[in-house]
């Protein structure tokens, strides 16, 4: 049996076509229809098992009401989290969400960059691996609604994320009054603004004894271990939580281990019994500060919001001091 149209509905109400078109759209064109009309209608569009043709619908307004959202790493539990709540603002408006995963690589970001405007989408929100403005702009549409998230891009203003200098300069502190002197840091790739920015903050604080880098991966943090164990820094400071966790897999001596830092909150840190000090990003701010950016570039209101930067806290797992172990050990 064919699926119900427009046609069928409007005979069974015995209305016309056009008005259970302006029904079931929503808005303004349904709102002048009676309220006994609309219900007779939305009745009799249920009781028979109507679904719209959205591809019909997408040609006609030019809509698709779907967004799609690029992330670097879906891996990464603190962008999985904000892909769930991004998803969640989303289908509030009435909008799809197209979740699209680079990995890391700047080719399979471009390759979804210049794809997914030919899948229709309304809107973008990109967490860039490694973008200019000029190269971003050499492959969207130039009026593509577009939120650069967590890693703001110079020269574009529709931006949404953590305040990367706030969050150094507590997590610094920190580690300052506890006796911390001496770091090494595990970093990720440095064509990456926020690693590249974090391990420039972090430098200018403390005396850097060395520094390792690679992916973002627990991998470049376990083989940080390796390197800087024998140093006896006062503290390692992993650019992200997946470096932090795989520094932490390697330590076999938690009691002398040195203070872990993490930018990014480290699950479950309170149960770890290695000396934490980790950053917690507002993700759910973030999350709806995104959706509201787009969402005005999306209805016309405004195709140029200014730039969000949030604070964020810092967090330990535990009352360490100068008493701790390591840092005596290394600091005196």
């Amino acid at each position: 049996m064919p699926p119900p149209t427009l046609e069928d509905i409007a005979k069974e109400t015995r209305t016309s076509i056009s008005t259970v078109s302006r029904v079931l759209s929503g808005g303004r064109a349904a709102n002048r229809i009676s309220a006994e009309t609309r219900e007779r209608v939305l009745a009799a569009s249920k009781a028979m098992g109507y679904r719209p043709n959205l591809l019909a619908r997408g040609l006609r307004t030019r809509k698709s009401h779907t967004v799609a959202l690029l992330i670097s790493d879906i891996s990464n539990p603190y962008f999985g989290q904000l892909a769930a709540l991004i998803e969640q603002r989303l289908h509030a408006q009435g909008y799809s969400l197209v979740l699209c995963n680079a990995a890391g690589d700047v080719e399979r970001e471009t390759e979804y960059l210049e794809l997914l405007p030919q899948k229709a989408i309304d809107g973008l929100i990109l967490v860039p691996v490694s973008r200019t403005k000029k190269s971003l702009m050499d492959v969207l549409p130039e009026n593509m609604p577009l939120v650069v998230l967590d890693r703001p891009i110079p020269g574009i203003s529709a931006s949404v994320s953590s305040d990367h200098d706030h969050m150094a300069q507590i997590l610094c502190d920190a580690l300052e009054r506890v006796g911390v002197k001496t770091v090494a840091i595990a970093c990720g790739p440095q064509n990456i603004y926020t690693h590249r920015r974090r391990c420039e903050l972090v430098s200018k604080r403390f005396k850097v004894i060395d520094t390792h880098e690679g992916r973002a991966q627990p991998e470049t943090g376990r083989a940080a271990w390796q390197k800087f164990q024998s140093l006896r820094p006062d503290a390692i400071v992993c650019t992200n939580n997946f470096l932090a966790m795989g520094v932490m897999e390697e330590i076999r001596e938690p009691d002398t281990c040195p203070i872990i830092a993490a930018f990014d909150e480290i699950p479950v840190m309170h149960l770890l019994p290695v000396p934490l000090v980790a950053i917690r990003q507002d993700i759910p701010r973030l999350a709806e500060s995104c959706v509201e950016q787009l969402m005005v570039q999306l209805t016309g209101e405004n195709m140029n919001p200014e730039p969000i930067a949030l604070s964020s806290r810092v967090l330990t797992n535990r009352p360490f001091h100068l008493r701790h172990s390591f840092v005596r050990h290394s600091s005196r």
